[in-house]
């Protein structure tokens, strides 16, 4: 017969649940407090004596609460449990994914992205709260204005071209690219992702994420993509010749093809493909439009931030002037003579129009 020893006749065994469930509400207010601050990500960090937590809200990282050191490995390690992350591993990068829920029981489940890296004193934490919702990814709500719009939405109609959005790390670029696609959602059309990670899950689309471990690269799923039959195919991002070169392949064979691309400017984006190896000729053949975009603040703070746009079309002219390989300063003045306006107009507008601050335009505006 096995006796059953209760916590009550084993204090170790006790502590060992006081300790559980202590983490367990340690957590519990870190993840709650995190949503009812409105925050996009989670810092947790260890430092020689201490466990910090900060919150990025509207942009800044802002001091939560500092835990004792004693209390950082045992939260890194409910974390991992609750991402499905090898707890035994501490010496490498981990990547995963947990949901979170608010207070309400009527708030829908927050996915949530957990990356673990180690540092001097111990594992960092950072988890990304993905808190974009179908009505959200309206491509009404991320701020382009009328004539932008215009613009999007017809070359949206195409089948074929590439559309691609730029700008810096926290931009909103990922926004945008999910946006478009939700626009695009519709059962006719055969929609296919490769993202590294998947950030939003989208229903009616076939995602599929980069897995370079297992042997699963950008140019091996680009290529088996190609025989699904795609309508649409959305990159990540275009991070090398081979990537860059198979999505213009894609385009000019017949698929829309939507991606990013780490530039400052949508002009700068012509010189950039120019360096992954893409003749002039298929970039101005294939590209319908390029983005680029910063994500800037609101005079009134509690408004937090929203995004402001700068959108190239491929115009007739425009295409010529590639094809012709004109000077950058050239082709800069044929795009504003065919009706582009940079970053800086826009912003300039929303300055004279009292929205945002003068410190915007003089340090978050190129």
């Amino acid at each position: 017969m096995i006796q059953t020893i209760s916590s009550t006749q084993n204090p170790s065994r006790k502590l060992l649940e006081e300790s559980d469930h202590h983490i367990i509400r340690l957590w519990q207010e870190i993840s709650l407090s995190a949503i009812d601050e409105d925050a996009s990500d989670i810092h947790i960090e260890a430092q020689q004596n201490s466990c910090v937590v900060r919150f990025r809200i509207h942009g800044d990282l802002c001091l939560f609460k500092t835990y004792p050191k004693s209390d950082h490995i045992r939260l890194i390690t409910r974390i991992k449990i609750l991402a499905k992350l090898d707890i035994a591993e501490q010496r490498l990068p981990q990547d995963g994914r947990l949901t979170m829920i608010g207070r309400e029981s009527s708030d829908h489940e927050i996915d949530c992205r957990v990356s673990t890296m180690p540092t001097l004193f111990g594992e960092k934490a950072v988890i990304r709260l993905l808190r974009t919702t179908n009505s959200e990814l309206d491509i009404d709500r991320i701020g382009l204005t009328d004539s932008q719009m215009d613009i999007v939405k017809g070359c949206l109609s195409r089948r074929h071209g590439l559309i691609l959005v730029c700008g810096p790390t926290g931009s909103g670029k990922t926004r945008t690219l999910y946006s478009f696609l939700h626009y695009l959602n519709q059962p006719h059309l055969n929609l296919c992702s490769i993202e590294d990670p998947i950030e939003i899950r989208l229903q009616g689309v076939n995602q599929i994420a980069y897995h370079p471990k297992a042997g699963l690269h950008f140019d091996a799923i680009i290529r088996a993509l190609l025989r699904q039959d795609p309508d649409v195919m959305m990159i990540g991002e275009i991070r090398d010749s081979e990537t860059a070169k198979l999505a213009v392949s894609a385009a000019q064979t017949g698929h829309l093809v939507l991606s990013t691309i780490h530039t400052r400017q949508a002009l700068s984006c012509i010189e950039r493909l120019g360096n992954f190896g893409i003749e002039p000729h298929s970039i101005a053949q294939n590209l319908l439009f390029i983005s680029s975009q910063r994500l800037i603040r609101h005079r009134d703070l509690q408004l937090g931030r929203f995004a402001i746009h700068e959108i190239l079309p491929f115009t007739p002219k425009l295409i010529a002037a590639i094809e012709l390989q004109v000077t950058a300063t050239e082709l800069q003045e044929v795009a504003y003579a065919e009706g582009f306006r940079s970053m800086r107009h826009q912003a300039d507008a929303l300055f004279h129009q009292g929205l945002i601050d003068q410190s915007v335009l003089l340090h978050e505006i190129p």
